[in-house]
């Protein structure tokens, strides 16, 4: 799902190939928005415009533009360009030389947060019609919407467990109990917070009191642990294939890997008990020329028949409650946004996560132990 290593791409748009690079387009001012309806826009409003939007790549972002970004363009005349990965390195240089090669992206929600206002624009909410967003997707922060609703699911081969798997994050935990290696996300170089968690949870945290640091220090000590009965995924294709391949047979891994997996044959059994519920964002970087294109963007991308062929095409689920995707029994055994669900998830702790001081104080923790320290 997120940071993975993709080339830069190219898409072809109202017959013109538009590489991913500077913005930029006509000097012909940009319409307001104003009484936006998701999933809706004027036929050629952008036209001589342009836009860049940065994601994670590999099929996440490929699905992106399928469902939202390429009849987006379509339909508004914008020349629409991507790139990938987006990182926050990249951004910081961009918001600080004011030089934009991107002006939007989709990020993961605390990042988005700890860096509101100074990487990323507060977001006119007249702008964006979120009344359609799924319960429990929005807030947290003022400089993002919903992306992306996905989980850190745990996992098991059925094949080496059989019904007999773990039940709970301190099973997980439980290498004695549950032999073999674990699949966790290193967080490609930042802290994860949802893996983070996950393993408070297993140290006794309850996810109904506040989360703090001295529960996210509990969390790393149970991640210290097991670490030899962890390998380390950085990119979701590594997680799908540690699991396929038995490499590992328990795993803390995205709900669309999982589903990835089983479709390509491994038979895995996931446990929904506390299952982590993560959302990334959409966000608009400080200072862009194009922000009122990109809020054009990111207001279409919510809509309901947008909303749905995402789904179809990504397993992931949708951000819009009116969403009627038509997707088969083991697709909806990975969606996350039903009721069942909701009634056994956990919420990344924003308020905590987004507090960039208290946040620091961990990560030299969490490095070591994913270097092996």
């Amino acid at each position: 799902m997120r940071r993975r290593i993709w080339a830069a791409a190219a898409l072809t748009v109202t017959g013109a190939i538009a590489l991913a690079g500077c913005s930029g387009g006509s000097s012909e001012p940009v319409p307001t928005i104003s009484n936006p309806v998701a999933g809706q826009v004027a036929d050629g409003i952008l036209k001589g415009h342009t836009v860049t939007y940065a994601g994670d790549g590999g099929t996440t972002q490929d699905a992106q533009m399928k469902a939202f970004f390429t009849p987006f363009a379509d339909k508004t005349g914008v020349t629409f360009n991507q790139d990938s990965p987006q990182t926050l390195a990249k951004i910081k240089a961009q918001v600080e030389s004011k030089n934009y090669q991107w002006d939007f992206i989709s990020g993961v929600a605390d990042t988005v947060a700890r860096n509101c206002g100074t990487l990323f624009e507060k977001l006119d909410m007249s702008k964006i019609d979120t009344s359609k967003v799924a319960d429990g997707l929005l807030g947290g922060t003022e400089c993002g919407v919903p992306s992306i609703a996905y989980a850190i699911v745990q996992v098991y081969s059925t094949d080496d467990f059989g019904t007999n798997g773990p039940q709970s994050w301190a099973d997980f935990f439980n290498v004695q109990k549950f032999p073999g290696t674990r699949a966790v996300y290193s967080g490609d170089g930042v802290i994860d917070s949802a893996t983070v968690e996950a393993a408070a949870i297993a140290a006794g945290w309850d996810p109904s009191t506040d989360f703090t640091a001295d529960w996210a220090n509990k969390g790393l000590d149970e991640i210290e642990k097991i670490k030899n009965n962890i390998a380390f995924y950085s990119t979701g294709s590594q997680a799908q294939q540690m699991m396929e391949s038995g490499e590992a047979k328990i795993g803390a891994i995205w709900n669309g890997r999982a589903l990835a997996a089983e479709k390509n044959g491994k038979k895995l059994t996931p446990v929904w008990n506390d299952w982590i519920s993560i959302v990334d964002q959409f966000a608009i970087i400080k200072g862009t020329p194009n922000a009122e294109i990109a809020y054009y963007a990111i207001n279409y991308a919510m809509g309901a028949e947008q909303q749905a062929k995402w789904t179809e095409l990504s397993g992931y689920s949708p951000v819009n409650k009116d969403a009627q995707p038509k997707i088969d029994e083991l697709t909806q055994k990975y969606i996350t946004t039903t009721k069942e669900r909701a009634a056994t998830s956990v919420p990344v702790a924003l308020d905590f996560w987004k507090d960039a001081a208290a946040v620091s104080t961990l990560q030299d923790r969490w490095s070591s132990i994913v270097a092996g320290g």
